[in-house]
């Protein structure tokens, strides 16, 4: 996409400047990965489209959320590939490349139910929500898909929100097909359409890509909220998938090297945060501390093995952001009922993703006030992505005798 960077000034700098931290903090895995398999890695053909901010090329190289990652994934694996083997191309023709011809893989595709057999998935990177975008002097008002018939939408072809407000009543005679995203803005600029549908994220960013007012532009409805993978051909064996699938969850799951994980620093880098409403209330968590601080007052060892296997009801069947973790004063992690890999390491000056130290902070605060609350952000249990977190946290004497600092939070 040509002159796509010209927010490098704001925005894309930044994410220059700062795309290769999470990656260089990717050590090589100590486990083989077998040689047939890294022989089969290699053979992929990975194809990407201008998808800001996850997936988009600056002079001359790929960047976004989506890149870091897979080049993070590639560390992982050993093998001798990076973000320059990635091909860039536009959606429709890379989208098709990928359903026929073997040895392929396409990202970020968001994984719907009519797509679901057509690929094989490695993911999911990060929650997308799609949105209509509109000049604010139109002054359009969306209730509901229908309404868009009033309407020309610009959309891009294949894209996965084409499928979605088909669905809902959109009807194809009222849609407007494009190759690519600068295309389909530039027709919102000439009045080709009415009305573009796109990525919240990639909205503002495209914008100012090219020249124009994000203030001129606003969001008239909500398609959907959607998560987006890497998509495998069909065919591709299942030593591949399943690797990829193993260390994608590493990338996401292994805090323990500085306190925050490769993924939530790559997502960070490019302020790839959310709010969310995971209907967890305060009364809920503070429970959650007080029924574990009671079972630790009685007997603290057995208590942390429960905790560790990871059973209600330390952590919640139906709900799997509701969970509970406990430190000792030296910011050891005693039991965590979501992440094993956390359970005996020492968290003491680590912080999240965006440089809190969050975990000094509860234990420092439960040490003079007894309980309090503290907000950073954080990988939620049952969603990609990276999300604003609080956690209430309260002191306890164990059975023991020692002091323990029971935690559980809500995101929001």
């Amino acid at each position: 996409m040509k002159n796509f960077m010209k927010f490098a000034g704001r925005s894309g700098l930044l994410f220059a400047a700062v795309v290769l931290v999470g990656i260089s903090s990717c050590k090589k895995d100590d486990d083989e990965v077998n040689s047939d398999t890294i022989n089969r890695i290699e053979s992929i053909q990975y194809l990407t489209e201008n998808f800001p901010p996850f997936n988009y090329e600056q002079d001359g190289q790929l960047y976004g959320a989506s890149v870091d990652i897979l080049e993070a994934l590639f560390e992982k694996l050993n093998v001798d590939l990076s973000r320059k083997d990635v091909q860039l191309k536009n959606w429709p023709e890379a989208y098709q490349q990928t359903l026929e011809q073997e040895y392929t893989m396409l990202f970020s595709m968001a994984r719907l139910p009519g797509r679901e057999s057509l690929f094989r998935w490695v993911g999911p990177i990060a929650p997308i929500r799609n949105i209509v975008v509109a000049p604010v002097v139109s002054f359009m008002e969306i209730d509901n898909p229908v309404d868009l018939n009033n309407y020309t939408v610009g959309i891009i072809e294949d894209f996965a929100e084409v499928e979605i407000l088909q669905q809902e009543g959109l009807l194809e005679e009222n849609m407007h097909f494009y190759e690519d995203v600068e295309q389909m803005y530039e027709g919102l600029i000439i009045d080709e359409v009415d009305c573009v549908v796109f990525s919240e994220y990639g909205n503002k960013l495209i914008i100012e890509s090219l020249g124009m007012d994000p203030e001129d532009y606003e969001e008239v409805y909500q398609v959907a909220v959607t998560e987006d993978y890497y998509a495998f051909h069909i065919n591709t064996p299942e030593d591949v998938i399943s690797i990829f699938r193993e260390k994608l969850e590493e990338l996401k799951n292994d805090k323990t090297g500085d306190g925050s994980s490769v993924y939530e620093k790559i997502l960070n880098n490019y302020q790839v945060i959310q709010h969310i409403e995971d209907n967890i209330t305060e009364e809920m968590v503070i429970t959650l501390v007080e029924e574990t601080m009671a079972d630790i007052e009685a007997d603290a060892p057995g208590t942390f093995d429960l905790i560790n296997q990871q059973i209600a009801p330390y952590k919640d069947p139906d709900i799997p952001a509701l969970y509970v973790f406990v430190y000792d004063t030296a910011i050891n992690m005693m039991a965590h009922a979501d992440n094993a890999l956390l359970v005996g390491k020492n968290f003491k000056g680590k912080t999240d993703a965006a440089g809190r130290k969050f975990r000094d902070e509860i234990v420092a605060g439960a040490l003079k006030h007894g309980t309090g609350w503290v907000d950073y952000i954080y990988t939620k249990p049952d969603q990609s992505g990276l999300y604003y977190k609080t956690t209430y946290y309260r002191l306890v004497t164990g059975s023991d005798g020692e002091f323990y600092v029971v935690c559980a939070g809500r995101f929001k």
